[in-house]
């Protein structure tokens, strides 16, 4: 049997304004309708949601149960609604945005003009930290993370995913030799991020094209929660670093490091825009994630 979804939507304002006359003048139709359309709704439901007194009104149990599940379900409505007002009228307004820092400033930072451009109605605050930001409580749009993502109440939309090597200077292997397979990894002093630490200690998980990564484990003497914090000593001869291909376009290019173990492969670094599940995407959000698939694409490192 079908049901009018008005009818809850009636409830919902009857239980907010605490009488059916308070509804009616906030629905602007008259108090009868209201009156009409909440009966209809327990007959469908077989059960009684309001006890009705001359005072006030008060929730069945019943009552209290429908309310708690519906009332979640109009402001998702309100706020679909909400965003499809935002989409006709295009992107803007303030768009809150955190990411990782050094990969901020390296790959998001050059992009930002040009996002500007195309929507002019929009302002950007960017947040850069690796603190991993409450995204309800900080009121934010969207996070842009690398990696993996264990909160199952986010949503992701993956943007490009960059594959890491490990890297040394020429001078360190100059003095130190290469390692010639993963397992002496940890006779090499390693410069590594803090999530390189697991319950065995520091390790990076390695494989060949094909094969199931494993994870080695290392000798660190640096340990950051960035990459630029470590990458001068890499260049300064003190270690290894396992760092995303990307990043070390430039190293390699100029001879400031080399790619060492060449065989094997470091876990691929997935780049995901994150907004919370309950939060309706709204164009500003669309705009931003569009756009960095467009250009990240572009540069050709999305794969």
């Amino acid at each position: 049997m079908t049901r009018d979804l008005n009818d809850t939507l009636i409830f919902l304002r009857v239980v907010r304004e605490g009488s059916f006359s308070g509804a009616a003048s906030a629905l602007q139709v008259p108090k009868t309708t209201v009156s009409r359309r909440v009966q209809e709704l327990e007959r469908h439901l077989g059960a009684q949601l309001l006890h009705r007194t001359t005072r006030k009104l008060r929730l069945t149990e019943a009552g209290e149960a429908y309310f708690e599940q519906c009332h979640a379900i109009a402001g998702q409505l309100d706020a679909a609604e909400h965003a499809v007002h935002q989409l006709r009228a295009g992107p803007r307004g303030w768009l809150r945005v955190t990411l990782p820092y050094s990969f901020g400033v390296a790959w998001i930072a050059p992009l930002i003009s040009g996002f500007c451009s195309r929507y002019p109605e929009v302002r950007l605050e960017i947040v850069a930290t690796h603190v991993t930001l409450d995204l309800f409580a900080e009121e934010v749009d969207i996070a842009l993370r690398l990696g993996v993502l264990p909160d199952s109440s986010l949503v992701a939309r993956r943007l490009g995913s960059f594959a890491t090597s490990v890297y040394a200077s020429p001078g360190y292997l100059e003095k130190n030799g290469a390692p010639a397979g993963p397992d002496d990894l940890r006779h090499h002093p390693a410069l590594t991020l803090h999530q390189a630490r697991g319950d065995g200690g520091y390790t990076w998980p390695l494989h060949k094209a094909g094969r199931k990564p494993r994870h080695y484990a290392l000798n660190p003497v640096i340990v950051a929660s960035d990459p630029a914090l470590i990458l001068d000593a890499a260049r300064a001869d003190q270690g290894v670093i396992l760092a995303m291909d990307m990043s070390m376009e430039e190293e390699v290019r100029t001879g400031r490091l080399c790619r060492v173990l060449p065989e094997w492969e470091g876990p691929p670094q997935d780049l995901n825009a994150i907004f919370p599940r309950e939060r309706v995407p709204s164009p500003k959000v669309h705009a931003f994630v569009q756009y960095l698939r467009e250009r990240l694409d572009f540069v050709g490192h999305n794969k």
